[in-house]
């Protein structure tokens, strides 16, 4: 079992390494703000109408990047925090956590991210028209796919969903989609 756990340490720490060399070679310059703003189709269970206006920061703050040597893409973890508006007077909400983008190519990416979210929504509802969300704070998770128009303007088609996760009376969940242009500064 000594021996299993030495050659498993062992090979870690080289793809570490590999992992930390290669990030140094590839001229990465590391991560970077980014502000985003879009518009959502609110509620795609179609409970609830409007239109969201969504507006998102990403910091490099408590940021890192990891470089996958193998497949030759660049991974970066950003805090981040941000709001959807919704223009009907539904369900609104304001949110953080941690994203995690992939870079597939220079300007193709894909974004997952994961995190909470506080929303001025109904917790239990008879009206067939608004969601019973059980309470005011949720987990929110997204999923983006995305093209750099250059190295500064992204474009993205995004999903979010948030949810109690059962640990509230009621859980319809919230689901959004939408598109997003992204600034990096």
């Amino acid at each position: 079992m000594r021996v299993i756990n030495a050659v498993g340490s062992t090979c870690l720490g080289l793809l570490m390494a590999s992992a930390v060399q290669a990030a140094d070679l590839s001229g990465n310059t590391g991560p970077r703000h980014e502000v985003r703003g879009g518009v959502m189709y609110h509620d795609t269970m179609n409970r609830e109408s409007g239109v969201d206006l969504n507006v998102e920061y990403l910091s490099r703050f408590a940021a890192f990047d990891l470089f996958v040597p193998v497949v030759q893409w660049r991974a970066t973890f950003r805090p981040h925090v941000g709001g959807s508006l919704n223009t009907a007077g539904h369900t609104s909400f304001v949110y953080g956590g941690y994203s995690l983008t992939l870079d597939l190519t220079d300007r193709i990416f894909v974004e997952g991210s994961f995190g909470g979210m506080v929303h001025n929504g109904v917790h239990v509802s008879a009206d067939r028209s608004r969601l019973s969300l059980g309470c005011n704070v949720m987990f929110r998770e997204s999923a983006s796919v995305g093209f750099r128009i250059n190295d500064q303007i992204n474009v993205s088609a995004m999903v979010e969903h948030g949810s109690n996760a059962g640990l509230c009376e009621a859980n319809n969940g919230i689901t959004n989609a939408g598109v997003r242009v992204g600034y990096t500064f």
